[in-house]
């Protein structure tokens, strides 16, 4: 007889939306945690409401010998009602008794859910009647329903205001609580009071968390308010997840040499896979970039988002493009050679008084820039990097912008890593531009005078004829300097070497005049 067991998923939906819709830091960071901790907060009171017990969880309560068949049934006899399969990188999925009590538990949630988040989307999905001996199939079979309720998904807010309610500027939600921000009292949103409370709840604990998050206010983080107020916000988002955790679960075998497809086997695989994300995605991650900033004259940064294997910080604009480099290279290390460690970073520059959120949005699509990339040209194995000098053109996408700015002809993305190793002096199939080739033309710049190389940024704007006599100008007035813009015959095309110049000297100023003092 076929079980009543249920295998359910819960998806999060729209978490950017949620976190960057307001341009308050902390209700940034209040979201941000509501995000993270939604599962601990919401779903398992919810399933202790149920039962006393509730869920079982192998993060809470120590299991050594795993998930088994055995395991969840004894659970169940000891008064749990079901158990936490998966808590990972954004995927939570629940083995419960039967459909009766995952819908008993699903309604105290969602309305603990629109109590405390207002405008949070959590989809949930289940299948009955499992196979232990076949995790795959499941799998498979719970995202084929899953994909189709992600279609018919409404999109609509809990509640409208009328036209005679004041409404929130950012996301047009009535403004119903008393607030004290920076001192006074201000009308803020449902929404966004819950989102504050939970930032003053984690403000006021300590541990891991509190140390990581670092500076609370942005003006900290820059040179010198009045002379050079820029910061940068850098996104980060690993690569092709999805096939790798299909790999995870390939690699799992029977004494025989067979596949494992057991729950008990792939389950193991999942939560090994997530520790192993988790380690080297943020822990390492997070350590590097520390490392790298304990070596320059602003060392605070401030992290916002950091699971799985996306990871969202502020530091001071200057520091911006070293960390990211070296985030992704620290990321390959000593990898597995049948797993690459790899991700795509956005960096956008922006003065402290630009509306985060708008900021944050750019280096998303930054970010993205680089994964189109990939996807375009069939790259695998290969970490990217872009960015963008904000000053202006809020509301619109990265594409309208450069196309505005007259600058989607260029040389980025940036190759930090390809192929197993670190990107050297060579540019990757004759046309991509790695971080190498960049520090080796930064040395032939400083070559040329900082007053040369501004004159470049305009000229390499005006035509292809324009910018390279401009060179040889340079060349020809220093020629004791041996410049050479083709870096020993590796940049063959003069076009390429346009695009990298004009890319560089936009922000000559933050990263690659090492002669400039520092204010």
């Amino acid at each position: 007889m076929e079980n009543q067991y249920v295998l359910a998923m819960y998806d999060i939906r729209g978490k950017q939306d949620y976190i960057y819709k307001s341009n308050k830091m902390k209700e940034i960071i209040g979201a941000s945690y509501i995000i993270r901790e939604c599962f601990d907060a919401y779903l398992y009171p919810a399933a202790e409401k149920c039962s006393g017990k509730g869920l079982f969880s192998y993060k809470k309560e120590a299991d050594p010998a795993g998930f088994s068949r055995e395991g969840f049934a004894r659970h169940l006899e000891e008064g749990y009602i079901g158990e936490v399969v998966y808590d990972g990188g954004g995927n939570f999925f629940v083995l419960y008794e039967n459909a009766e009590i995952y819908r008993a538990v699903n309604q105290r949630f969602y309305r603990k859910v629109l109590e405390e988040t207002y405008s949070l989307r959590v989809l949930t999905t289940y299948i009955e009647g499992i196979d232990f001996d076949n995790y795959a199939a499941d799998q498979k079979k719970l995202y084929e329903k899953h994909r189709k309720r992600e279609q018919k998904e409404s999109m609509l807010h809990p509640v409208n205001a009328l036209p005679i309610v004041q409404v929130d500027y950012h996301d047009s939600m009535p403004l119903s609580v008393k607030q004290k921000i920076a001192g006074r009292d201000q009308k803020v949103s449902y929404e966004s009071s819950r989102k504050y409370r939970k930032y003053e709840e984690i403000m006021g604990r300590s541990g891991r968390d509190s140390v990581i998050e670092g500076d609370r206010l942005l003006d900290e983080l820059i040179t010198q308010k009045g002379e050079e107020s820029l910061l940068a916000v850098i996104y980060i988002d690993g690569n092709n997840m999805g096939a790798q955790v299909e790999k995870c679960l390939n690699r799992t075998k029977r004494p025989d040499g067979e596949r494992d497809t057991t729950y008990e086997a792939s389950v193991r695989a999942l939560r090994e896979f997530s520790e192993y994300i988790q380690q080297h995605y943020i822990d390492a991650g997070i350590e590097e970039v520390d490392r790298v900033l304990e070596q320059t004259p602003n060392q605070k940064r401030r992290f916002v988002v950091y699971a799985g294997d996306e990871i969202t910080f502020i530091c001071n604009a200057r520091n911006a493009c070293d960390v990211a480099v070296r985030y992704l290279e620290k990321l390959s290390e000593n990898e597995p050679e049948d797993a690459p460690r790899t991700s795509c970073a956005g960096i956008a520059v922006f003065h402290s008084h630009t509306p985060f959120s708008e900021a944050y949005r750019i280096a998303e699509e930054c970010c993205e820039a680089g994964k189109k990339l990939m996807k375009k040209e069939k790259l695998a194995d290969v970490s990217l990097i872009d960015f963008h000098y904000c000053q202006g053109a809020i509301g619109i996408s990265l594409d309208q912008i450069r196309e505005q700015e007259e600058t989607v002809d260029i040389s980025r993305p940036w190759v930090v890593r390809y192929g197993g190793k670190t990107a050297e002096n060579e540019q990757i199939d004759g046309k991509f531009v790695t971080v190498g080739i960049v520090k080796a033309m930064q040395k032939e710049l400083q070559k040329a005078g900082r007053s040369n190389v501004k004159d470049l940024l305009f000229t390499a704007k005006k035509s292809r004829a324009d910018f390279m006599g401009e060179l040889e100008r340079i060349r020809a007035h220093q020629p004791d300097k041996e410049i050479d813009f083709t870096l020993g015959g590796v940049l063959k095309d003069e076009e390429i070497i346009r695009k990298l110049i004009y890319d560089m000297v936009l922000v000559y100023d933050l990263w690659f005049d090492e002669d400039r003092e520092e204010i």
